[in-house]
């Protein structure tokens, strides 16, 4: 049906792990070819647009715009409400392809933004990190699982942030600064600590995360 002009197709499935492991990042060498082949590079304003179908579609924008983060580009922009806002402003499509023209960028990894299974294992260990489960009641409960995790339940000591929360009521598109603020207040928290968002994969978890830190303005949010 088309994109927004000028736009570039960079599908989701592209930015995701193996298979086997979704929630990854894909090899550093993989992903490199991937910003170069956008033209990108630090000098780059990038905005990410998804379908903006619902609140679950929000998860690829903000984990696109998460790993481009972790690849060393700082000036980012999502299109709040995805295409489905864009047509919503009656804004034009268009169906022809544009070129982009190759870089040669070298990302520079922002590992501050990842956390690893160790390092979850020594938070848990020590409680010294805020672990915040993005997922909705039935995950966390432990009543049902996906079909990625190999048991049902949650971290321990986890506290919920569903990020179904982070939307506008009855509509995709994502509130704004002092309405954040007020849903990352719901954590409880520690100065000076990590806050680690977490899911199944790795994608709603990315909506917390984009919550906390872009929108709220909280630091060392991995």
């Amino acid at each position: 049906q088309g994109h927004i002009p000028g736009a570039l197709n960079a599908p989701y499935g592209k930015w995701r792990g193996p298979a086997t492991n979704p929630g990854e990042l894909p090899d550093v060498s993989k992903l490199t070819t991937l910003v170069q082949s956008l033209g990108l590079t630090p000098a780059t304003h990038a905005v990410v647009v998804s379908t903006g179908a619902d609140a679950t579609d929000f998860g690829a924008m903000a984990r696109v715009y998460w790993t481009l983060k972790v690849l060393g580009l700082k000036d980012l922009s999502i299109v709040n409400g995805g295409t489905k806002a864009w047509v919503d402003a009656k804004l034009p499509l268009s169906t022809e392809t544009p070129a982009a023209v190759a870089s040669s960028y070298q990302p520079a990894m922002d590992t501050s933004l990842i956390v690893s299974r160790d390092q979850v294992r020594q938070h848990i260990d020590l409680s010294n990190a805020t672990l915040v489960d993005s997922r909705p009641d039935a995950f966390y409960l432990g009543q049902t699982r996906a079909p990625a995790a190999k048991v049902s339940g949650t971290l321990p000591g986890a506290q919920q942030l569903d990020f179904n929360q982070w939307f506008v009521k009855g509509s995709t598109l994502f509130v704004d600064a002092n309405a954040a603020k007020q849903i990352a207040a719901r954590i409880t928290r520690k100065d000076g600590e990590d806050t680690v968002a977490f899911c199944n994969t790795g994608h709603w978890a990315a909506t917390d995360w984009f919550g906390l830190s872009e929108m709220a303005g909280l630091p060392n949010v991995k």
